[in-house]
């Protein structure tokens, strides 16, 4: 299984955490945390993967964070950008409230349930609207 998906879940990320833990029930605030955290972490992960492509020749392999034998595979930069990239994502997830055990359970969760899904797009919609990232 493949762990966040940003970008209001348009595109699948090439930058993920794995997640294979099943989701639990979802709080109005692990909604709030996760919208926070989906919508920091997202310029990062588009930086990220626009400087792998400048490097890779414009392919980013698809990279699961808490992969490290896949992460310490790739070229001296490439895995350099991956690192920080996923180490930033962490922090960030956590300054948001959630482990990131629990961030990828919400994933799975909104992946596999139609009304979580509405209900973090409307909460990315409405703190995108107020400016409350």
């Amino acid at each position: 299984a493949s762990g966040w998906a940003p970008g209001l879940y348009a595109h699948s990320p090439t930058l993920v955490f794995g997640a294979a833990a099943q989701a639990q029930e979802i709080s109005v605030q692990e909604i709030t945390n996760y919208a926070r955290a989906v919508l920091a972490i997202e310029p990062r992960r588009l930086e990220a993967s626009n400087e792998i492509k400048g490097i890779a020749g414009g392919s980013v392999p698809r990279v699961v964070c808490n992969e490290t034998k896949e992460i310490n595979r790739l070229s001296g930069n490439v895995r350099g950008i991956v690192v920080n990239y996923c180490d930033q994502a962490k922090k960030t997830i956590e300054s948001n409230g959630l482990t990131v055990a629990r961030f990828n359970q919400i994933t799975l969760l909104q992946q596999a349930n139609p009304a979580v899904k509405r209900q973090i797009q409307t909460e990315l919609l409405r703190l995108q609207q107020a400016g409350n990232q």
